[in-house]
């Protein structure tokens, strides 16, 4: 059976709204590289990973529920679970503000 061609442009708003949403939620930022901060962005992921998953199993089972509703539940989901550890970004900044320094005061 052949899968009839169906670009994204023509997918309805609210499911390319629900596309986004997932990967939203499953966008974790690169750690720095403390082992501590590796650790809590995997578990960051994990957390996320799972809570998508059980979403997605969710959504199979009850078609008939809004995907505008649930997209809503998923970014709020991401809103209660934010980054707490400190990114990769923000470890090459500090050090650039550093070296900065170092150079002024050098």
């Amino acid at each position: 059976m052949s899968t009839p061609h169906l670009p994204p442009s023509d997918l309805p708003a609210p499911v390319t709204d629900l596309f986004a949403a997932i990967a939203e939620a499953l966008d974790v930022p690169l750690p720095s590289t403390e082992r501590d901060d590796e650790r809590a962005a995997s578990k960051l992921l994990d957390r996320r990973v799972t809570y998508v998953r059980h979403f997605l199993e969710s959504l199979a089972s009850h078609p008939h529920v809004s995907i505008h509703r649930d997209a809503a539940d998923l970014r709020a989901h991401v809103a209660d679970t934010p980054v707490t550890y400190t990114t990769w970004e923000t470890q090459k900044a500090e050090a650039a503000a550093l070296d900065s320094r170092a150079a002024v005061t050098g």
